[in-house]
């Protein structure tokens, strides 16, 4: 049972309701903090009364995707939308390389420590496509949007990012604080977070976690002699405080079996968990001279070691050695980067520090699914965050209007426009940004609408993605997908054409033939190697931004009725109708493709 506390109010409040005040009471006073150095009054405070980042760093995952965030974050500065105190570097990775996270913390350590050494530095890994989050895949996850209960556009990721961590600002020693763009992380500490970390040390900040998530995360085995962990946890959050302790061992991953057979991971129940905790990863800092010697490292990675920032850094202090066979350690660049990241950190004598906060949580936006749940379902995490939506379970950022209203609107158009969009049919949660919705529209629910203008009787299905790029002044495309759709699940590459759109599968299940018209089918030399919904060129380019939704419908159409057929037992079309013009498709893309052109439009 979870343990419910009187609470001032007279309302009984259980430990999980306590901490979630804790952690949005902490965040707004973040908030508050991020925005008055966004006003003009940053300029005329004294530097100790407004401590902000020296340098946030954003990494990308090649030089096109580098260009885009820098053009992204320049208009940001320009409009002073960002704090322009700090300096902002966006660091890519080599061409042709697969350094991953982890080869690309070396490299950003070697690009800048060596001139900034008294310099507290803010790393935000995110390169790559974001496959998993399709309507972000043209900007990048780091400028993701969530709704706020207080400004119609929302909060991109990197805001939040430079707002979350300002209370740990306060007493960070110089070096660098490691974070993921795709994680929320919300902690609080009544003490002051410790000041005293130390030189060649990596501080991890740990979450209590089920062993569920456990299993799915990095663990930490801690030295705890004089019980602080417990003592801790039996206090209310708000007088909960961050504790910093020697990590025995990192586990990755480990299964449940792993975590009941190793002593002391693995944290029994208390009056305030109703389950069993283990503390897992999510955010580190390091000093400098760590920071050194990532950067001295990096000239012995190779360009393939595709290393991870967590679960193949932290791991360094396992003494167990490598499982090479007589090739493996010659042919395989992972392992091999492993081993010399585990050598470089124990001949320096780096050490693995825990900060245990137990007035905590983390919170991953990853998928479709996580980042709905997030913006329109997950009441702890909305109250936490600031997210308020317009109405129970719809989620909008941006002007939700009908169509030609979108710009300099009146407060008497602003009441019109929302009457309409409350007019059309809409089943929450929908998350809906910078598009408009037609009165007699349909939107069913789990479905996020981004840059799209749904006409009347339109319908939207169940767990619909559906997002529009501009790829030149006349080209434009729209993306339809399922928010469960495996992205880069990929068929034979020894299939023919017809196969290859028989084998990828839409909605799940839908084979993508069905999806198309039989009048406007990409060409056959256009269907080789193995495709996914992430690399097949099948969907239609038009010189509209209107004909590019209208294709995307009558492609929601076609598997809509499919699922229906298919729900009925009725036979199933294993090959879409004839709808669409062939003379109105002016070109096929993938969204690989067209999320790399929407970036240089």
């Amino acid at each position: 049972m979870q343990e419910t506390i009187d609470h001032p109010d007279s309302e009984m409040l259980t430990y999980k309701d306590l901490l979630s005040n804790v952690l949005r009471d902490t965040h707004a006073r973040n908030l508050l903090t991020y925005k008055r150095l966004l006003s003009d009054v940053e300029s005329s405070m004294p530097q100790e009364q407004c401590v902000f980042w020296d340098i946030v760093v954003v990494t990308a995952g090649d030089y096109q995707q580098r260009l885009v965030y820098e053009r992204q974050i320049d208009r940001l500065i320009a409009q002073k939308r960002i704090p322009t105190r700090a300096k902002y570097h966006i660091i890519d990775d080599p061409p042709g390389s697969k350094i991953g996270s982890g080869g690309s913390t070396f490299l950003v350590m070697k690009t800048l420590i060596y001139t900034n050494r008294t310099a507290h530095i803010l790393l935000i890994h995110a390169g790559g496509y974001s496959t998993r989050l399709p309507h972000v895949s043209a900007r990048g996850k780091v400028f993701m949007t969530l709704p706020q209960a207080d400004d119609q556009d929302g909060i991109q990721v990197l805001d939040l990012k430079l707002a979350l961590y300002l209370h740990f600002l306060e007493t960070m020693p110089p070096g660098v604080f490691l974070t993921s763009a795709d994680g929320i992380e919300l902690f609080s500490s009544k003490l002051p977070f410790p000041s005293e970390l130390k030189p060649f040390t990596i501080t991890a900040l740990a979450h209590p976690s089920s062993t569920w998530i456990g299993s799915t995360h990095g663990v930490y085995l801690l030295q705890d002699p004089d019980v602080q962990i417990l003592k801790d946890r039996k206090l209310e959050p708000k007088d909960q405080s961050a504790l910093l302790l020697k990590c025995k061992q990192f586990l990755h991953k480990p299964s449940l079996d792993v975590m009941k057979s190793t002593p002391n991971v693995i944290h029994t129940s208390s009056a305030t968990d109703a389950e069993d905790i283990v503390y897992t990863d999510s955010c580190y800092y390091f000093d400098p001279q760590t920071a050194k010697v990532m950067a001295n490292t990096y000239k012995n990675l190779d360009a393939e070691c595709d290393l991870e920032a967590w679960a193949d850094i932290l791991c360094f202090q396992d003494c167990t050695p490598p499982a090479f066979t007589s090739t493996s350690s010659t042919s395989n660049p992972h392992l091999q980067a492993r081993q010399i990241v585990k050598q470089a950190f124990q001949e320096s004598g780096v050490a693995l520090d825990v900060m245990v906060l137990n007035a905590s949580k983390f919170y991953h936006l990853g998928t479709m699914q996580e980042f709905l749940e997030g913006a329109c379902t997950d009441l702890p995490f909305m109250a936490e965050l600031n997210i308020r939506n317009q109405d129970t379970g719809i989620a909008c950022v941006g002007p939700l209007s009908s169509f030609g209203l979108k710009d300099e609107k009146s407060s008497k158009e602003e009441e019109r426009i929302t009457d309409s969009a409350t007019a059309a049919d809409i089943h929450p949660p929908i998350y809906i940004e910078n598009s408009s919705i037609a009165p007699s529209a349909t939107i069913h629910p789990g479905s996020i609408i981004v840059d799209s203008d749904i006409p009347s009787e339109a319908v939207i299905p169940r767990n619909t993605c559906i997002f529009t790029l501009q790829l030149q002044e006349h080209e434009f495309v729209t993306f339809t997908f399922s928010v469960k759709d495996d992205m880069k699940r990929a068929v034979g590459s020894n299939m023919g054409a017809e196969e290859t759109l028989q084998e990828i599968k839409i909605f799940e299940r839908v084979p993508i033939s069905v999806a198309l018209s039989l009048n406007a089918l990409p060409p056959p030399e256009l269907m080789v190697g193995g495709l996914s919904l992430w690399t097949a060129p099948v969907f239609e380019i038009a010189e509209t931004k209107q004909e590019s939704v209208r294709f995307g419908l009558s492609r929601l159409d076609r598997i809509r009725r499919y699922l229906a057929d298919e729900e009925q037992g009725r036979a199933t079309a294993s090959e879409g109708d004839g709808n669409t013009s062939e003379s109105s498709v002016i070109g096929w893309t993938s969204l690989k493709v067209a999320a790399r052109r929407a970036r240089e439009y």
